[in-house]
């Protein structure tokens, strides 16, 4: 499956990001092992598609919903993906050119 998000400017995805709460950074990188990965950091960037993959290394296309979990092996969420405005504008328009 896929997730709409952010990706910061050190190159990881805004799951990788410890967030600030105040919606204008992605807060501090946590990529490496729940260390910063120690590249910049700077604001939100526009939101993207960004693939995800099942246990077998294969690409899954369905786009998970904002503000919708991705699930762990036992079908529980683990995280909630971004439910900004911006996310999920893109995702009505993905949803209508389906």
């Amino acid at each position: 499956m896929a997730y709409i998000g952010h990706r910061c400017d050190c190159g990881h995805s805004d799951l990788s990001h410890a967030g600030d709460d105040t919606g204008n950074t992605l807060g501090r990188c946590t990529a490496e092992f729940g260390a910063s990965c120690s590249r910049d950091c700077g604001p939100v960037n526009q939101p993207e598609v960004i693939p995800t993959f099942n246990g077998k290394g294969r690409p899954v296309e369905r786009v998970i919903e904002p503000g919708g979990g991705l699930p762990s092996e036992s079908g529980n969420p683990v995280v909630k993906t971004c439910p900004c405005d911006a996310c999920v504008a893109m995702h009505e328009q993905l949803a209508v050119s389906v």
